[in-house]
């Protein structure tokens, strides 16, 4: 039974899963909120979605933050671990 092919099943809002966006890191997002944010000023329409920019913005900072906190406590852990060994 394919409701692509015209027959009846028992879920009348069947429809083809779509392939989204896999969001596994802060880089991820990043590149996300960079992708949506360019088309926005290549469309010339910053100004009409200048408050869901904003937010993205945020979005893009925080990301920032979480993967430069990661690499911070990554080289502490490095510099811990050496510093037992003297």
């Amino acid at each position: 039974m394919n409701p692509e092919d015209g027959e009846e099943t028992k879920h009348d809002n069947w429809r083809p899963k779509k392939r989204g966006v896999v969001l596994r890191t802060p880089s991820d997002v990043r590149k996300v909120v960079q992708r949506i944010t360019s088309e926005a000023f290549r469309q010339g329409k910053e100004l009409e979605a200048a408050g869901r920019l904003g937010t993205l913005l945020a979005v893009w900072l925080k990301a920032f933050e979480v993967e430069k906190l990661a690499d911070i406590e990554s080289r502490l852990t490095a510099l811990e671990k050496e510093n037992v060994k003297k």
